[in-house]
């Protein structure tokens, strides 16, 4: 196995082990739960909050897309196994035949 496609193997794992998305959603209804939580009048903190949570939903999109272009170089690897297979076995057939 390459590294790369031990590296995509890792993301999906990652990106549905339940722990993480647990993790997840813990991180965001907590800062949500700040946001609403907070007065109108304390405009310092609900601004701070509001970044906080908007940070927190960009990291999360980030890590994804990190995720998605690793089981995308894992696709394209397999997809280029599969070309180099066919090429060879119709190598072998001309030979043969």
């Amino acid at each position: 196995m390459s590294a790369a496609q031990y590296r995509a193997e890792r993301a999906q794992r990652l990106l549905e082990d339940p722990l993480l998305q647990e993790a997840r959603q813990t991180v965001i209804q907590a800062l949500q739960s700040e946001v609403l939580s907070l007065p109108l009048g304390e405009r310092e903190r609900r601004e701070a909050a509001v970044a906080m949570l908007k940070g927190a939903e960009q990291f999360f999109r980030v890590f994804e897309l990190v995720m998605d272009g690793y089981k995308l170089e894992r696709a394209e690897l397999t997809n280029a196994a599969q070309i180099q297979a066919r090429h060879h076995a119709i190598e072998e057939r001309m030979r043969n035949g």
